[in-house]
């Protein structure tokens, strides 16, 4: 082997040989504790990732150029060596890094600090910390506080510049007044149409849908909830709304199987007075148009939500609230301000309970369950769908939570049964209104 292999294979083992060393120290407990290790991070000749080339009877001059790099760092003060009893010089036991010399090391080995990376990445989180939405506040605050306990936490300290775009989206999207494509997202924050697809999409959607409480049946609903979405979704109605648009007024029980509405008609229209002496939030399409059917003539508003309301069905839910509970420039008729029910009709299973909690939470602190109890849930159990032990676990987490409580019981037979229940496969539970 040439000069030139000695080098390279010299330069390749120091690097190999601190990185190794360097790594044992940054998953040890002293590195955790921020303390100077009490046992010296060691690599095995005996043994290892290098006992192969060590030993190598086909090429002896490998442990020859180990012995140099081993010898030049020891005289550096970075390691120190143990020898195999009567072989000083020339059969090692054991290198030792010295945590004094921590900073050569990791010169030497062309490796960045993880406390280093873990305080960029803390800062690159910062601004999240006071995020206008509660579950992004709570996991960047959750994130910072495990790096400054020097805590990974799932996180890649390899990739600041992926959480970094991931930031920017994050503070762009409560902005937004309507939804926007991916694509433009992208162009916007990067400049690049397929950035936020190659470096931010798995990541948010994955920090949506474990962090967000929304339940999502795909990566493009998750999207959808936070206003990503590149066809744009209007809203079914039908009954007792009366509402203007550009001062055109519009009476929706006009129109026997109700409308929908674009994403731009409810963006501009008022909600002037709702007529009807209930308001009905159903999340499924099929289900809404059953219902639409069957109550036709019934004095009610009734709301197709399209499982977690996108941005249309939420904005359309605000100016409802708005009119129920008592905005000055809009009326109620048919109720006493909040006196006026609203019910939620959804699936029998955690993503139906996520939702009509995130619409209780958001819209309505009256909303009434219905045809989402125990006693429904046994009447149809035998059409129910099994599901998997890690949605169990799901269920579990949402029981021990303490968010719940009024689902204990539906959560405690769904785990009983080992069964969740779709809205389609459901009778309207119209015997359940007041």
């Amino acid at each position: 082997m040439n000069l030139y292999g000695e080098l390279e294979y010299k330069r390749e083992f120091r690097r190999r040989l601190l990185e190794l060393l360097v790594r044992k120290y940054e998953n040890s407990a002293s590195f955790a504790k921020g303390e100077v290790a009490r046992q010296k991070p060691q690599i095995s000749f005996t043994s290892g990732p290098f006992q192969a080339d060590y030993e190598d009877e086909m090429d002896f001059r490998k442990k020859e150029w180990i012995h140099d790099v081993v010898t030049e760092l020891a005289a550096q003060g970075i390691v120190s060596v143990k020898w195999e009893k009567f072989q000083e010089g020339r059969k090692l036991a054991k290198v030792y890094l010295e945590p004094e010399r921590l900073e050569l090391a990791y010169e030497q080995a062309g490796i960045t600090p993880r406390d280093l990376k873990m305080e960029r990445l803390s800062l690159i989180l910062g601004p999240l910390a006071d995020h206008p939405w509660e579950w992004v506040a709570r996991w960047a605050r959750e994130m910072i506080q495990a790096l400054e306990e020097r805590k990974t936490a799932g996180l890649d300290l390899e990739d600041p510049e992926g959480y970094e775009r991931l930031v920017m989206v994050l503070k762009e999207l409560p902005k937004l007044e309507d939804d926007i494509p991916k694509r433009v997202l992208s162009q916007r924050l990067f400049h690049d149409t397929k950035m936020f697809e190659r470096v931010v999409e798995r990541r948010l959607v994955h920090l949506i849908q474990s962090r967000s409480g929304i339940e999502c049946d795909s990566d493009a609903e998750a999207l959808e909830s936070v206003g990503i979405s590149d066809q744009p979704r209007g809203v079914w109605v039908a009954g007792t709304l009366a509402c203007s648009v550009g001062g055109e007024a519009l009476a929706v029980d006009r129109f026997p199987g109700g409308i929908g509405l674009s994403r731009e008609t409810v963006r501009r229209l008022t909600v002037d007075a709702i007529r009807g002496e209930r308001i009905v939030l159903i999340e499924n399409l099929t289900s809404w148009h059953q219902w639409v059917k069957a109550r036709h003539g019934e004095n009610e508003l009734v709301v197709y939500t399209g499982g977690f309301p996108n941005r249309s069905v939420q904005l359309l839910l605000f100016k409802i609230a708005s009119c129920l509970y008592g905005d000055a420039r809009e009326s109620l008729e048919g109720g006493a301000g909040g006196d006026m029910p609203v019910y939620h009709w959804g699936d029998l299973d955690a993503g139906g309970i996520h939702i009509f909690e995130f619409i209780r939470e958001r819209y309505f602190p009256d909303l009434l369950p219905l045809g989402m109890d125990e006693g429904s849930y046994l009447r149809y159990v035998d059409t129910g769908l099994p599901f998997s032990r890690a949605y169990a676990r799901r269920l579990a987490d949402m029981l021990e939570s303490g968010k719940f409580t009024r689902w204990r019981g539906l959560l405690e037979l769904m785990l009983e049964y080992g069964k969740r229940i779709e809205q389609e496969g459901m009778a309207i539970p119209a015997d359940g209104l007041k």
